[in-house]
């Protein structure tokens, strides 16, 4: 009895499935760095385990993002890609667990060539699976497309750029943050999402940039 009486108490302190929206970094110009290291990031209040989500759009030369690292610790890129002949468009998604952890840098390590500028938004995941529902892309058309899995209650973040673009419209996800300046770099997100087989998401840059790139990852309950 009192054995069951303890893993009833365990049950129901286990935390439901969450993602939320922690901050972002706004539009940062850098000079020719390499490895980026942006410093003292809100990381969300949660103070046991949870996961810590990254959009990371990076104007680097010739990249690819080739690691990430968040308080120190490792974290998995789950999608990466850049475009054109010096891929100055980088686009990535990357998770790491942590815990006890609120706030701590963010490094990010470039194959080779440098960093020039960069913006990232951060999220908070609890009791989620760090192993991604669904990816879409990378996708490099005209206007970035692709279709990705959502789960009940899940969340869909993608991450977009153009070179010789200021602006972005988003369909399927909503548009949340916008570094409007050459390149564009722009990132749509939904939260508590309905369950969905093959939702399209499409990127419209603005103007005729010559280089385009979007790309997308979907999460669920552990």
């Amino acid at each position: 009895m009192f054995q069951n009486n303890l893993l009833m108490a365990a049950a129901s302190a286990a935390k439901e499935f969450e993602v939320t929206f922690v901050t972002n970094t706004g539009r940062i110009t850098t000079g020719a760095t390499n490895p980026l290291t942006i410093s003292s990031v809100d990381l969300g209040s949660e103070t046991g385990t949870k996961h810590v989500i990254l959009a990371l759009s990076i104007g680097a030369e010739p990249g690819p993002i080739s690691a990430v690292t968040v308080d120190g610790v490792s974290a998995t890129i789950v999608i990466e890609e850049g475009t054109g002949v010096y891929k100055q468009t980088q686009t990535g998604i990357a998770i790491v667990e942590l815990t006890g952890v609120t706030s701590g840098d963010i490094v990010v390590t470039n194959g080779s060539g440098y960093t020039y500028n960069y913006a990232v938004s951060v999220f908070q995941m609890i009791s989620g699976s760090a192993t991604p529902t669904d990816t879409w892309g990378p996708s490099l058309a005209a206007n970035p497309t692709g279709t990705i899995n959502i789960a009940e209650g899940g969340f869909c973040l993608s991450v977009a750029a153009a070179l010789t673009s200021s602006t972005a419209t988003w369909s399927g996800l909503t548009e949340r943050f916008d570094a409007v300046s050459n390149p564009m770099m722009s990132h749509a997100w939904d939260f508590e999402m309905s369950a969905e087989t093959s939702r399209s998401i499409t990127v419209t840059p603005s103007g005729s940039p010559s280089q385009r790139v979007g790309i997308g990852a979907s999460f669920e309950a552990a």
